[in-house]
């Protein structure tokens, strides 16, 4: 069974654009076999571009705030479990399009529209 990345306030699926095996691009959610570490999550974080460090004072910003920065993200995404169908189901909720987000809240799947101010 696979592992996803779930944001723990919203219920979010990472989801990014990806290429498969036969070097064909599509849209989904990312997966791992193992769940995936702290640097593997803000790797995939940065890709999926659902983390941005903020900068401060022309560019530089405190190291001490930019890691806590990082530490705050990473904390509310986290690997969750997901059987092979949901991880199926999951993906074809998404239907390969960039406008959408699919959730697990209560054990439900639900795709939703990326709304306008996250872009």
């Amino acid at each position: 069974m696979p592992y996803a990345l779930r944001h723990s306030v919203t219920g979010e699926l990472l989801s990014c654009s990806q290429t498969n095996g036969y070097e064909l691009k599509y849209y989904g959610i990312l997966l791992w076999e193992d769940a995936p570490g702290a640097e593997e999550r803000l790797a995939a974080l940065l890709r999926a571009e659902r983390y941005r460090p903020q900068e401060e004072n022309g560019g530089r910003r405190e190291r001490h705030a930019a890691e806590w920065e990082q530490v705050q993200e990473l904390t509310r995404w986290q690997p969750v479990l997901l059987s092979e169908r949901e991880a199926k189901l999951a993906n074809a909720k998404l239907r390969n399009d960039a406008g959408l987000r699919v959730f697990l809240r209560e054990g439900a799947l639900q795709a939703e529209p990326v709304p306008e101010d996250a872009e």
